[in-house]
């Protein structure tokens, strides 16, 4: 029983010193890439923009010290015939092997998504290094390269700041929605549902968002912003949605967590909170006629009162609900149209037919992207407020009063 005892002991020490050398030797040899730029080129060619953390900067700020470089990362870009061939060209500019098993962001370019990702995704598909728990989106109105450079505060590695503020915006706001190279492949894949991706663009002057003056100051020269959804066909980027057909489009695709909506009430406006939305799509097909019925349900909460309201009176939150529910099928409605117009279904009601009404997709699934723009599409909205807060009437009633 010692015996075994003992051996399993050495088997723990051996193997925690192994992995200890094999941590040492990534960090001096490899250069951690967090984030990857792809734009393309006016020749054809494919522009990849790499950052990657400076080691030695990094560690000191969490200890409060300086370091040995400016910024806590640095960004190197190398172009190619093929994605492949730009990164292994970017060995000619930074001191190590680029490693890229720790990435947490993928941009692609606007141009570059236009033209189309199918060599993207095959790219990072196919490269054994990487992982696909990092998050896609799309660079709105300037290049990918220039979203990878900026700099930003308070989340000193950008990469991490473009990571968590899309979790935090994905639970908090219904405009923005995250996605990984898993579910990008699988709506590419799927017969009836084509791909979106938030979009990102940059408030401000990008070249002075490079420098370390843009976090030396409390309101950076220039700064990140999610907004937009951008709608593909197939591989292509077709058109952007805004911010209300974007929340539409993740109501639909039951991506909203938590989200407010503000409401004209009275002279002023009412915040409501939305929690435990669902959305669910009901495929109708009588013959050759095809329609879709949309049904959310869910509760809400008050959030904030700006105006005189009586919320224990049950014709108050009768209203109030009334004007929640409409502006939800409202933006439901815009999005669907703008999908409709850009002739792709980014929502997945082809999918839904294809799981409920299988014989029937087999016959139309060729025709869909066809059919899809002249399908008729209801939206219904029935959101309950179950909470007002812990007061009943603004504090500030009787001071607006006197």
């Amino acid at each position: 029983m010692k015996k075994g005892l003992i051996i399993i002991l050495l088997f723990i020490v051996v193997a925690s010193t192994m992995s200890g050398c094999w941590s040492r030797r990534e960090v001096s040899e490899l250069a951690i890439a967090v984030a990857l730029g792809i734009d393309k080129l006016k020749n054809g060619e494919y522009k990849v923009s790499v950052q990657i953390i400076n080691p030695s900067e990094t560690a000191a700020a969490e200890k409060g010290g300086g370091g040995g470089y400016d910024t806590p990362v640095t960004t190197f870009t190398s172009s190619g015939k093929i994605l492949f061939e730009a990164l292994r060209k970017m060995s000619t500019l930074a001191p190590r092997k680029v490693y890229v098993a720790h990435l947490r962001m993928i941009v692609i370019g606007e141009e570059m998504a236009k033209e189309g990702i199918y060599d993207v995704l095959d790219f990072l598909s196919r490269d054994h290094e990487m992982r696909t728990d990092f998050y896609i989106i799309v660079s709105k109105d300037h290049s990918a390269e220039e979203t990878v450079k900026i700099l930003t505060s308070i989340e000193k590695i950008p990469a991490n700041k473009l990571f968590y503020s899309l979790e935090h915006s994905a639970e908090t706001w219904a405009a923005t929605g995250k996605l990984t190279l898993t579910d990008l492949m699988d709506s590419i894949l799927s017969e009836g549902e084509q791909p979106a991706l938030t979009g990102i663009s940059l408030l401000g002057d990008p070249q002075k968002g490079v420098t370390k003056s843009n976090v030396e100051t409390t309101t950076p020269k220039s700064r990140h912003k999610y907004e937009g959804i951008a709608a593909f066909r197939k591989n292509k980027l077709v058109g952007w949605l805004n911010a209300d057909e974007s929340k539409g489009y993740n109501y639909l695709r039951n991506n909203v967590v938590s989200t407010v909506l503000v409401i004209k009430m009275n002279d002023d406006h009412v915040g409501i909170e939305l929690n435990e939305i669902k959305t669910e799509i009901v495929p109708k097909i009588n013959n050759e006629d095809i329609s879709f019925e949309v049904k959310v349900s869910g509760e809400a909460s008050v959030g904030e009162v700006n105006t005189k309201l009586d919320l224990m009176n049950t014709n108050t939150i009768g209203e109030l609900e009334s004007k929640v529910n409409k502006q939800i099928e409202s933006v439901i409605t815009a999005a669907i149209h703008k999908g409709q117009e850009l002739e792709t279904d980014i929502f997945g009601f082809g999918e839904r037919i294809h799981k409920e009404e299988p014989k029937e997709w087999e016959k139309i699934k060729h025709e869909w992207a066809s059919l899809f723009p002249n399908v008729p599409i209801t939206v219904t909205s029935k959101i309950k407020i179950r909470d007002v807060g812990t007061i009943n009437d603004p504090f500030h009633t009787k001071l607006k009063e006197e």
